[in-house]
């Protein structure tokens, strides 16, 4: 995202556009995967129509809060470096916790709080509003409305993310997860595509769907496409300490490539942040780390 970005650090392109060509691109992808399951096109497509409109209503709520989720993303670029949103997005494990809690009234011993505490302290710290220029060296920023979007960032991610595992578990647990996931994409490629032409309502808007784009865009929209499936994988074959590590991961990989490639320099607070967050993954998760460590043994 960052890369794609123009000279003067806006963006040459429609932000919405990106997203409807990922979501179209794995809407076709997730077609040809139900179409092997099913071993027919025409009954993938009927599996897909269904017999009632109440799975595509329930559906559309997460479908748009996912659209809006993705193109955050790439607005909250426009106001912090790369490496302090990865940080920053990681309090969604907070705001996941609360409204599962809230919700489901799922209760948390003190571990687990303390861990959110912690988690709440290192993301405050690593958002600290600073300046993007100290002297000669660029340092990692923030400035006050990428708070506040970062902020929208992590409930609107809460509230999808648990309202979609309701809807799995609940609305479409019968159905394939090829299905569902076409009923998202659908969905999604009619938001993104209204937000694109919600400033040029005309056939030029349509057409002028790619306007801006670079190399780096193309590879957003490949990123944005294939990240969606690829942890979809990850939580079919492996278990969800690989999916927090690769979370984990991110925040440190994200800092090397913003200090290699735009010369970022971390500053005291966002390490200090850095390493609470990561402690306090860990600790959020123990409970899994140790299940998995004692499988591992009795194995």
């Amino acid at each position: 995202s960052q890369l794609s970005k123009s000279a003067d650090g806006s963006y040459a392109y429609s932000l919405p556009s990106v997203v409807l060509l990922a979501e179209f691109a794995k809407l076709c992808l997730s077609f040809v995967f139900l179409t092997l399951e099913a071993r027919s096109p025409l009954k993938a497509l009927s599996l897909v129509i269904g017999n009632s409109l109440r799975p595509w209503l329930a559906f559309a709520v997460p479908s748009v809060l996912y659209s809006l989720n993705n193109n955050l993303d790439m607005l909250n670029n426009q106001h912090m470096d790369p490496a302090t949103e990865q940080v920053l997005v990681q309090g969604k494990i907070l705001t996941t916790g609360l409204v599962w809690w809230l919700v489901f009234n799922q209760q948390m011993g003190s571990r687990k709080w303390l861990s959110l505490l912690m988690l709440f302290v290192g993301t405050v710290l690593a958002g600290w509003p600073k300046a993007a220029v100290t002297g000669e060296a660029k340092t990692m920023y923030i400035d006050t409305i990428g708070i506040f979007l970062v902020l929208l960032y992590v409930w609107v991610s809460a509230s999808a993310g648990v309202y979609n595992e309701w809807l799995y578990k609940g609305i479409g647990k019968d159905d394939s997860i090829h299905t569902c996931n076409i009923r998202l994409y659908v969905i999604g490629c009619g938001v993104n595509v209204s937000a694109h032409l919600f400033n040029d309502p005309s056939v030029e808007g349509l057409l002028g769907l790619t306007n801006g784009y670079n190399r780096y865009c193309w590879a957003l929209v490949a990123t944005y496409a294939l990240m969606g499936l690829l942890l979809a994988q990850v939580m079919k074959f492996f278990d969800s300490i690989v999916k927090l590590f690769i979370s984990g991961s991110s925040m440190y990989v994200s800092a090397f490539l913003s200090w290699a490639i735009f010369g970022y320099v971390p500053t005291l607070n966002f390490v200090a942040g850095m390493v609470l967050v990561t402690v306090a993954m860990v600790t959020y998760n123990f409970e899994r780390i140790v299940q998995l460590k004692t499988s591992e043994k009795l194995q």
